[in-house]
């Protein structure tokens, strides 16, 4: 895997490849002669990266999670994973994912089930889950992923780790197998929110952030809705030990909720068919609608693949995606008014309404006494941020009774990244501070 120049001394760091590899949780990974041959190329100190498995990474497999893109190795590197190597990253394997990053449980029918690490009977979530795993079980640092309705946040809250997404645009998404030019992030997972935020200024190269005496966040009455009693219990311990050096300003949502998730699903299916459409005939050497019409046939997942059966039949229209064109940037001038309004510097919400979902989890999940729809349930709060473009940080609170990680969500307004790390930073920190006193 010729990864660095001939000829170039090689770094002098050392770095181990990844012992005894968890079922389910990569696709790939590296040998030792293969991080040997990307020291060179670290800029900084060395540390070991995941990437998720639809980021070109030079000499492994972008296979998106599906068997009919696992076609060969890469021959360069994708963008963000070209700028993150500047900051030390050393990739040590492909995680796993949902295929086509189409779900949010990571359960994967070619590559197998993404579990919560040390939580035997539940998932890591989606579609980054792999991803979220690996940092979660200490076989990488960091770890990139994708994001396009939850697929950093989620996992990252079940997991128990720390995520960023950043807003959509900041991040380049060349060389990623994606959903959504709209919708689509890569970000990042680490064991802390300070750690995210040193990957981001390492990436942009920026060294300064602002701090606020008294930040003003608000909570959002409609992310606080059906919310499992351990995620409830969860959050609102942690808003009462943020009232102290935060501002919490109850809010709605409203309009902006409506308008989000009306545009959601005919923003990715229109854009999705063409985007995989496009990947798998650069990738086959065939025309963008046959292309598609054999992806439909050789997805092996079946949630993924009733999805794409749906948009192949019954196809999103335009008329249909320039309404929803319309809804998305109506959405986005609405959040920016609430923000300006009601003087906020970001909100803060549980990341899902539920913790991990059981690995016999079929598409359908009991939700306080009922059966409900596993997507909708999980991407509830987070389809409203990524619809807006928005940045969000997730990061773990003090584990409830139940043993399951649960997820504060701190999203910024759009391009505030800088100060909505900060914020996110600070309010962990304070969190883990009560933490600890109490103890």
């Amino acid at each position: 895997m010729p990864l660095s120049p001939a000829g170039v001394t090689a770094h002098p760091a050392v770095l181990e490849p990844v012992g005894r590899p968890e079922p389910g949780e990569w696709t790939q990974t590296c040998t030792a002669e293969d991080i040997a041959t990307q020291l060179p190329l670290a800029g900084g100190k060395p540390y070991p990266l995941a990437v998720k498995a639809n980021i070109a990474v030079r000499g492994l497999r972008r296979s998106a999670g599906c068997e009919l893109l696992d076609l060969g190795p890469e021959e360069a590197d994708a963008p963000v994973v070209a700028l993150l190597r500047r900051s030390g990253a050393v990739v040590v394997g492909m995680a796993n994912m949902h295929e086509l990053a189409f779900g949010i449980t990571s359960q994967n029918a070619s590559y197998g089930a993404v579990g919560l690490p040390d939580r035997p009977g539940y998932l890591a979530g989606g579609s980054s889950g792999g991803s979220a795993a690996v940092v979660a079980r200490g076989h990488a640092e960091v770890a990139l992923g994708t994001d396009t309705g939850g697929s950093i946040s989620i996992p990252a809250s079940l997991c128990g780790v720390a995520g960023f997404r950043p807003s959509t645009g900041r991040w380049p998404t060349a060389g990623i197998v994606g959903l959504s030019w709209t919708r689509d992030a890569p970000g990042i997972f680490a064991r802390s929110v300070r750690r995210l935020a040193e990957i981001d200024r390492a990436m942009l190269g920026e060294t300064t952030d602002q701090d606020l005496p008294r930040p003003r966040i608000g909570v959002p009455a409609e992310m606080f809705r059906e919310l499992h009693p351990s995620t409830r219990a969860a959050t609102e311990a942690a808003l009462a030990a943020l009232a102290d050096v935060v501002e919490l300003v109850p809010v709605h949502l409203e309009e902006i909720w409506e308008l989000s998730h009306a545009a959601a699903m005919p923003i990715v299916c229109w854009e999705a068919r063409r985007l995989l459409g496009d990947a798998v005939a650069r990738a086959l050497g065939m025309n963008p609608e046959e292309a598609f019409a054999r992806l439909v046939a050789g997805v092996r997942s079946p949630d993924v693949r009733q999805i794409l059966e749906a948009e192949a039949s019954s196809p999103v229209s335009p008329d249909e995606y320039a309404i929803a064109q319309r809804q998305t940037e109506q959405a986005r001038a609405r959040y920016a008014e609430l923000l300006h309004r009601h003087a906020l510097n970001a909100l803060a919400f549980p990341t899902t309404p539920a913790p991990a979902p059981p690995v016999d989890c079929d598409g359908t999940v009991e939700h306080l006494g009922s059966r409900v729809d596993a997507f909708e349930l999980y991407t509830r709060n987070t389809t409203p941020g990524a619809m807006l473009g928005a940045p969000m940080v997730t990061f773990p609170l003090a584990t409830p009774a139940t043993g399951l990680p649960v997820g504060l969500t701190v999203q910024g307004g759009r391009f505030d990244d800088r100060r909505t790390l900060r914020l996110a930073e600070r309010m962990a920190e304070t969190l883990s501070d009560t933490v600890n006193q109490a103890g």
